[in-house]
């Protein structure tokens, strides 16, 4: 082409290697030999406290190492402030060099600048000198700006760190036109528009205990991280795993050779003191970076951050958090997409939602700056039912035939939100942690009558699924909270629900203790139907300390008592009680009577999980008999029907007696398969039981392991 065809106005960069003359009106490229390439260095050095991260690093290179893109690989570091995302993307370009030889830009583009966001123009002005191009030939149109770019950086191979974006919009214009080229951006935000450009994502979590620990080793150095082990551990806990946090608890360290790491910790356990604790003067504030998050949401959304930052637990879905602010969960789901997109909040499963410990501590701090005390405790209040109502609606499904004293039982969902049993009995055990951190909001709160009904509510979760430590932790603070308010009948059930907790603990005497208080609660309001419940559990610690004789007579009387007051659920389990009893002393026929009464009036009141435990009692005792048939058939479907309830720990016992069926038949494999189930499910909730059938594998194992091979029976 001629020079005259077109008008001549040349801008000198650097393409491959060579410089070059751009046409910045038609875009001409002519290339010039000898002119030495411009290669810019722009990166950030690396933070000499940047611990491991091999994970997200590998995740990286997997995102941007796609054959199938048209253009540059890109992909969005996204998480909260102080999270260590720039340090990641620095450390995986400076740990790829050699896949950049035309060089490394870097841009802030302030997203939470005082001036506000930078515009494209500076930001690609800027670019363009760095490659090469003379400032005073740089086009003054940002079009032009983006045309003038991607002719230069043709064919290149160099990174880009475009760090704090505010918007897609933001980072599309520095996109080179090399598909050679990486483009690695950092923000708060999700950017989801950026991934139309063939973005990917990868969100930023703290770091776990063990890389916590080499930052503060690699910061204040090992010795006094190794003369603390504990106090180490509680500190990179408290920092909830964020870099910075760490970073500013070991800067503070740092300048206090004299301090021991416990002194720290006793400074930050303290909630409402810990993000004043995190900062030093005039530098690194984990205060400051939450607030410039913070500041950017509209009036709602912070309203919805504060008020979620009361929520007692660590995480929680939709509906709760629907309920705390008071909204639709259609108008919820809007402001929590949000705070996930603005990393205030981390999404961790479908509708399931978890703050870092320290926003969560920044979210309450708000609250507690801008909402006034009714408003907070009206929230909590709204939570604490929430979690209430669905616990009590749990409960009539996992033990539908109780007699219930909350008010909270007397009007359930129709139909209920789970599907059954099993389904129940999962729902709960996923809120357990919330459930228990929320009945501790109450007892600070003074709020009695909530504990006990929370403890009502989950009777049959804890007889299914144990977690003992829960169980004792809880039903504490219920007894407590049922003298407080007065309610004796409620006092007299709450004693019972703990002492079964020692019970099946095997802490007998704490057990009496426990049954005898509700005894003579309920013998004090006359209530014949708590009464039959205290005779009913003392006659289980007689029987459980071999006292067979005892047992009996406390379990007749209850029976007595339940068929006067007419509480057939009551009746269902004091005849499966006297039959143990009797079968226990040797009469093994009056206990098949009463087995075979409980069962069927299980089933004519519609309880499957009472009729099988009858049934396993039942299949017991014609074992005792020699009736090796009838007793398999019994607890095949005593199992079967445990199994589909979800009622696991009772499901252990009908195969535990099964697997001795099953041995006495010579089926000895089957029996060890029905006893390492038993064992599974034992282990899983830490039920002692667990050491006797441990003891039984062992036996069999022996005994068909024998030069005579005899059976065991």
């Amino acid at each position: 082409m001629e020079s005259g065809d077109r008008h001549e106005n040349k801008i000198t960069g650097d393409v491959s290697g060579t410089s070059v003359q751009v046409g910045a009106v038609h875009g001409d490229i002519v290339l010039q030999q000898g002119v030495k390439p411009v290669v810019p260095r722009q990166l950030l050095p690396v933070s000499a406290s940047f611990t491991d991260r091999e994970r997200e690093l590998t995740t990286l290179t997997r995102l941007l190492d796609d054959d199938q893109r048209q253009g540059p690989a890109l992909a969005v570091i996204t998480g909260s402030g102080g999270m260590g995302k720039t340090a990641l993307a620095s450390r995986w370009i400076t740990k790829h060099l050699d896949r950049f030889p035309d060089g490394q830009l870097y841009v802030n583009l302030g997203a939470f600048s005082a001036d506000g966001p930078t515009t494209p123009d500076d930001v690609l002005g800027g670019f363009l000198r760095a490659l090469g191009v003379p400032a005073g030939q740089v086009p003054a149109e940002i079009a032009e700006q983006a045309a003038m770019y991607r002719s230069v950086t043709a064919g290149k191979r160099f990174a880009v760190l475009a760090d704090d974006a505010d918007s897609a919009a933001q980072v599309r214009p520095l996109l080179p036109a090399s598909p050679d080229s990486v483009v690695v951006v950092t923000s708060r935000w999700r950017l989801g528009a950026l991934t139309m450009d063939g973005a990917r994502v990868l969100v930023v979590d703290p770091l776990d205990e063990a890389a916590g620990l080499r930052l503060l080793e690699r910061t204040v150095g090992t010795h006094r991280v190794t003369t603390e082990p504990e106090r180490a551990r509680e500190l990179v806990a408290l920092c909830g795993g964020m870099p910075i946090a760490l970073c500013v608890a070991a800067a503070r360290l740092s300048t206090r050779p004299q301090w021991p790491i416990s002194h720290l910790v006793g400074a930050l356990s303290d909630e409402k003191r810990r993000l004043e604790g995190l900062s030093i003067a005039d530098e690194a504030s984990v205060q400051a970076s939450f607030d410039l998050s913070f500041e950017e949401l509209d009036a709602e959304t912070a309203r919805v951050y504060r008020l979620l930052g009361l929520h007692p637990g660590r995480e929680f879905g939709v509906g709760l958090a629907a309920a705390a602010i008071d909204r639709t969960v259609l108008e919820t789901e809007g402001a929590l997409d949000s705070l996930v997109v603005s990393s205030l909040l981390t999404d961790i499963g479908p509708d399931r939602f978890r703050f870092h410990d320290l926003v969560r501590v920044h979210a309450r701090q708000q609250a507690a700056r801008t909402e006034d005390r009714s408003t907070r405790a009206g929230a909590l209040r709204r939570m604490l039912n929430w979690y209430l109502d669905n616990v009590a609606e749990a409960d009539l499904v996992i033990i539908p035939h109780r007699r219930r004293l909350s008010p909270h039982h007397e009007h359930p969902r129709e139909p209920s939100r789970f599907s059954g049993t099993r389904d129940a009995l999962d729902w709960v055990e996923q809120e357990l942690a919330n459930v228990v951190a929320t009945m501790n909001a109450a007892v600070e709160e003074g709020w009695w009558q909530e504990v006990w009904q929370f403890c009502e509510g989950l009777w049959g979760f804890f007889l299914y699924r144990k977690h003992y430590r829960q169980w004792e932790k809880t039903h504490v603070w219920a007894v407590a909270a049922a003298r407080q308010c007065a309610e004796p009948a409620a006092e007299a059930r709450m004693h019972v629900q703990l002492g079964y907790a020692y019970l099946n603990t095997e802490k007998f005497e704490d057990a009496r203790r426990q049954f005898s208080a509700s005894l003579e609660v309920s013998r004090t309001i006359k209530d014949e139907d708590g009464e039959a419940t205290a005779w009913e559990h003392l006659g289980i610690v007689a029987q459980s300390t071999g006292d067979h004789r005892h047992a009996l007579e406390h379990f007749t009387r209850a029976l007595r008592l339940t068929e006067k007051t007419g509480q057939r659920r009551g009746t269902v389990l004091q005849l499966r009680r006297v039959g143990e009893a009797n079968a226990a002393l040797g009469r093994t026929q009056e206990a098949i009577d009463h087995l075979e009464r409980s069962a069927a009036e299980a089933l004519a009141i519609g309880d499957v999980v009472l009729h099988a435990r009858a049934q396993t009692r039942l299949g017991k005792a014609h074992l005792t008999l020699g009736r090796h048939g009838e007793a398999s058939r019994l607890l095949e479907e005593a199992a079967a029907t445990l199994n589909r309830a979800g009622a696991d720990p009772y499901r252990a016992e009908a195969l535990e007696v099964l697997a001795e069926s099953r041995l006495r038949e010579g089926e000895t494999h089957a029996a060890r398969a029905h006893l390492r189930q038993a064992l599974k499910i034992y282990r899983a909730s830490r039920d002692l039981k667990a050491h006797r059938v441990e003891a039984r594998i062992a036996a069999i194992a022996d005994d068909t392991e024998s030069p005579s091979g005899a059976s065991p029976e």
